[in-house]
Parts: structure tokens; C-alpha cells; sequence
């Protein structure tokens, strides 16, 4: 008899258990269904697009020449080749059409884009040829290979002659954000999906200060309030409403305003910061405005770094205080500074990674042309290293404030009780 009742609760668990199973591998499938539905749309989204788009069918690979060269330090060959692409027109006026084009490119592909089979590109100034050059192909473009003008035969005999302006990716960006917010949904959940809306929304923001910016309103004036936004949705919606998320809000705008105060600071009674070489920047600069840009990159690039110290810090001394034990302000203290000590290291590479690992391609190619290493930094990654220190010097200043304001609000709260 008690052998049958303590089998019961087992068999309960094994249904369970392989509910949550099939639950689980029901959402799997459906991931990779969404993933591929995603795909295969954007893949075929022509009809979407006004620009006409073909469809890469053949290509034919020539070899044309060996240019050699010298940098100062270096001695170089160049190899380049031709190549003859047909492709189909896929939607527009001359949807369904045969294109031929012409296009070179260099072997390192540097500056130089090589097309193959199956890619999709955007075709521009698509017209028909004279009589005299139907059924020839047309002048070759130039390096660049942001285009090859083209002579084709089209399916009813006319020629055609176009420019290749650019190949068609947007289906790698849908698959990668479906994949991205796919595993937020399978793993997360809720808190997911509440990841996903806080995203969104500060995507908004951000796009809305950008537009008035353009509009002649002070970016930093902006950039303050909206880092205020990013910080409070991203926490509300990670941790809900509760002390945790308020200690954790106020300890990250202190940190953030007193590392922004530090790099103001700086760059007012620095040296003036040569911005010719800040990406996109247009051309002539007013330096006041182009150092409000650069305050406001440096208040928005060290929030998320600043935001997971914080939310750390105040966890522990929440946790500890949950002990129930006597804790005095210097057990606070030591075990704030142990976890600290971990998370200083590990945060501060993590700043490094993000802001020098894009500057890796340019370092190689500047520095196989002969620049030397030290005039890279000061002129061309200048403004990723000096994202990366005052990065850097909010994550080590996180760790006091916020255990600062966890501890003094913490210990208030033992001493009501």
C-alpha cells in the first residue's frame, strides 16, 4: 500500500516533466519555423523596394592585371580581375529581364566589392543602349566597384545598360534580429519580451533626439534626458518596481553625470581635440558643437557597463542584508569591495573588446601602409580610446557609488525595524 502511494507523486513528476519537455521543443521548432518564414520573405521581398534589384545568375572571372606598388615601407602587388555577371531583373519596370554587366575588383577586395552567384544587388540608371553596342558589353567602371555600367540583351532583344550601386543584405539583418529576439522569448520569457519593448522603445528615443538634432536643438540637452529614459525603462522593466530598481536607477544617473563631469572637464581645459577624423561628422565642424557630440557619445557608450555594475552592487548588499544576520557597515563594506574586485576586471575588458575590436581592420590596413602605431591612435582611433578610459573610469567609480547608496539606504531600513 505505501508502495503504490509513493510511486503516485513520482509518476506525477515524470508527466510533468515531459509536458515541460514537449512545451520546450514545441517552442524550438517554432523558433526555427519563424527563423526560416524570415528568411525565405526577406530573401523575396522585391516587391518591397522601388530601386530595381537583380538576381546574380552567372559570373565570369577574368584575370586583367598586376599593379605593383611601394608605401614607403612596404613593397606590394595588386592583382585585378574582370568580371561578366548576368543577372535577371527582379522586379520593376524591367521585371524578368536578362542584364549583363561588367565589373573589376581587386584581389584584397579592400576597395572593391566581388560578386558571385546568387547575390542580389541593386541595379540603378537602367536604360537602353544604342543599336551600335547591343550584344557588347560596356566600358569598365571604375576601381571603386560601387558600380558596373553594363550593355545586355534583354528577353525581347533590346539592349540594356545599368550601374550596380550596391548588393541587397537586408536578409541578414531580419534573420539576426529574429534569432536575437527569437532566444530573448525562449529563454527569458517574460522579462523577454519586457527586454524586447524597452529595446523598441529606447530605439524610439534615441531616433527622436537624432531628428531634433537635425532640427537645431543642443544634442547634449537631449542625450541627458533620453540616457535618464534608457536607464529607467531598461531597469523597470528587468526588475519591475521595487527599492532594488529605484537604489539602482538613482546610483546609476550618479555615476553617469559624474563621469560625464570628468570627461567635460577634461576636454574644456584640454588641449583642442582635432575632430577631422570623428566618422561622419560633417565638414567644416564648429568645435563647441562637435565637443557636445563627443560628450554625448561618452554619456551614452558607458551606460550599459555602468548600468550592470550598479545592478550587481545593490543585489549583493540586498542579498546580504536578506541574511537577517547583524551585519556591520564594514561586513558592508569588505564583501562590496570583494565583488567589486571581480567585477572591475572582467567590466573593464569588456570596455576595451567593445570599443577597440571594431578598429582592429583599420589598424591592420593603416599599419600595412606604412602609418606608424602611434600616429593611428592619436589621430585614428582617437575617440574609441578615449571612449574606452572614460568607460572604464565609470565602471571603477559604479562600485562605490552604488554600494554607497545600498548601504546607507539598507542599513536605515534595518535600523526602522
Amino acid at each position: 500500500m505505501d508502495s503504490s502511494l509513493s510511486t503516485k507523486p513520482k509518476l506525477k513528476e515524470t508527466i510533468l516533466d515531459r509536458a515541460d519537455r514537449n512545451k520546450l521543443i514545441i517552442k524550438i521548432l517554432l523558433f526555427v519555423v519563424c527563423v526560416c518564414v524570415v528568411g525565405v520573405f526577406t530573401v523575396n521581398d522585391y516587391f518591397l523596394y522601388d530601386k530595381p534589384i537583380g538576381k546574380i545568375t552567372k559570373v565570369t572571372n577574368t584575370y586583367s592585371e598586376t599593379k605593383d606598388g611601394y608605401d614607403g615601407t612596404y613593397s606590394y602587388n595588386e592583382k585585378y580581375y574582370d568580371q561578366t555577371i548576368t543577372a535577371t531583373i527582379m522586379n520593376g519596370k524591367y521585371k524578368g529581364k536578362i542584364v549583363t554587366l561588367t565589373n573589376e575588383y581587386g584581389k584584397s577586395e579592400v576597395y572593391d566589392t566581388k560578386y558571385s552567384k546568387g547575390d542580389r544587388v541593386f541595379i540603378e540608371q537602367i536604360k537602353h543602349a544604342s543599336k551600335s553596342g547591343a550584344g557588347a558589353a560596356a566600358a569598365t567602371t571604375s576601381k571603386s566597384g560601387a558600380g558596373a555600367a553594363a550593355a545586355s540583351t534583354s528577353k525581347s532583344g533590346a539592349a540594356l545598360t545599368g550601374n550596380i550601386s550596391g548588393t541587397k543584405r537586408d536578409w541578414l539583418v531580419a534573420i539576426v534580429l529574429t534569432i536575437l529576439f527569437g532566444l530573448f522569448l525562449l529563454v527569458g520569457g517574460k522579462k523577454g519580451a519586457l527586454t524586447i519593448l524597452s529595446l523598441v522603445l529606447n530605439m524610439g528615443a534615441f531616433y527622436v533626439v537624432l531628428l531634433l538634432y537635425t532640427k537645431g536643438i543642443n544634442i547634449l540637452a537631449m542625450t541627458i534626458p533620453m540616457t535618464i529614459f534608457f536607464t529607467a525603462m531598461l531597469l523597470f522593466f528587468m526588475h519591475g518596481r521595487s527599492e532594488k530598481t529605484m537604489l539602482s536607477f538613482v546610483a546609476t544617473i550618479i555615476t553617469i553625470l559624474a563621469t560625464t563631469a570628468i570627461a567635460a572637464i577634461v576636454i574644456h581645459f584640454g588641449e583642442r581635440i582635432d575632430y577631422d577624423f570623428m566618422d561622419y561628422l560633417n565638414q567644416p565642424y564648429d568645435q563647441d558643437d562637435a565637443n557636445l557630440i563627443f560628450i554625448s557619445e561618452i554619456l551614452v557608450g558607458c551606460l550599459g557597463a555602468v548600468m550592470d555594475v550598479v545592478v550587481t552592487m545593490v543585489m549583493t548588499v540586498d542579498q546580504i542584508t536578506e541574511t537577517g544576520m547583524d551585519v556591520t557597515r564594514r561586513n558592508y563594506i569588505d564583501s562590496c569591495r570583494a565583488v567589486g574586485d571581480d567585477l572591475v576586471g572582467t567590466m573593464i575588458n569588456l570596455m576595451l573588446f567593445t570599443n577597440i575590436a571594431a578598429c582592429i581592420p583599420r589598424f591592420v590596413l593603416f599599419m600595412r601602409n606604412g602609418i606608424a602605431f602611434t600616429t593611428i591612435l592619436k589621430y585614428n582611433v582617437f575617440f574609441e580610446v578615449a571612449r574606452f578610459l572614460t568607460g572604464s573610469i565609470g565602471v571603477v567609480l559604479a562600485i562605490p557609488v552604488s554600494a554607497a547608496v545600498a548601504i546607507w539606504y539598507y542599513r536605515k531600513k534595518v535600523a526602522k525595524c
